[in-house]
């Protein structure tokens, strides 16, 4: 008796593992397939990183002040070398992506804060009554761009980018002239001061890496070369009766920031 059941218990148990091996056979595999991230769309985000620019100067006189003073380069006006002004940005960007295979084009738009600032000064030799010296002082407040974007995914959720157009920002550079500068021209023998700010234009170009994290958000690292042209005052010389001279200062400026944007 004994000998029957465990022949039958065996008997079964072998019926159930052909079934079930059988069943398992026909039923189809499940797979946990990975979630593809679609860079097309509107997105918005803040970034903030440095910047440090580069403001260099030049000076010319007019015929009045060159007939005072003598013409330049012999004159004695000196100039500070090349001004780095250099700080903090931060801002916001808004945009657009289209992705086509393994393409991304869009459009960026961005506004940011600038803490860009610096001051120095050349001492010259003797003239009129004391030692002449030329304080330069440049800043960047803030600046934007309005530029194209093109990249490559090299995996689905990394960007590659290149991206380039226009940049605009408020540069203020203050140029003053003076034998007595501790006096900041309220008396005086020989001085001169002007001041020029406003919205400089110029272009930009640069580039950079986007990553796409789970779901909408996205991290990115970014270099920018910016160039805002140049900008020109012509201040009088208040001892030389008809005399002017002209300071021109071009900014240019590298930033380099880091961002977060979410996609909607």
């Amino acid at each position: 008796m004994r000998q029957i059941i465990v022949t039958w218990f065996s008997a079964t148990a072998l019926s159930i593992a052909c079934v079930s091996g059988a069943l398992a056979a026909d039923m189809p595999v499940k797979t946990v397939a990975t979630p593809v991230y679609n860079w097309t769309g509107w997105y918005a985000g803040v970034n903030a990183g440095y910047g440090s620019g580069r403001a260099a100067t030049s000076l010319a006189t007019n015929d009045a002040e060159a007939a005072f003073v003598g013409p330049l380069p012999f004159a004695p006006n000196p100039l500070p070398g090349t001004l780095h002004p250099n700080g903090f940005i931060g801002g916001g960007q808004i945009g657009y992506n289209y992705q086509f295979g393994n393409l991304v084009a869009g459009l960026e738009t961005d506004l940011s804060y600038a803490g860009l600032r610096k001051t120095d000064a050349a001492t010259g030799p003797f003239t009129i009554g004391g030692n002449l010296t030329t304080t330069i002082e440049s800043k960047l407040d803030w600046f934007g761009t309005f530029r194209a974007r093109l990249g490559i995914l090299p995996t689905n959720n990394l960007l590659i980018y290149g991206t380039g157009g226009l940049a605009y920002g408020g540069v203020r550079t203050t140029t003053t002239a003076s034998n007595l500068a501790p006096l900041n021209c309220v008396t005086f023998i020989y001085c001169g001061t002007g001041s020029t700010s406003g919205v400089s234009t110029g272009w930009t170009a640069g580039g950079g890496l986007e990553y796409a994290l789970a779901h909408q958000w996205t991290v990115k690292a970014e270099y920018l070369y910016l160039d805002l042209g140049s900008r020109s005052v012509t201040f009088p010389d208040l001892d030389v009766p008809g005399g002017a001279l002209t300071a021109s200062t071009s900014f240019k400026a590298q930033i380099v920031r880091g961002g977060v944007n979410y996609r909607f």
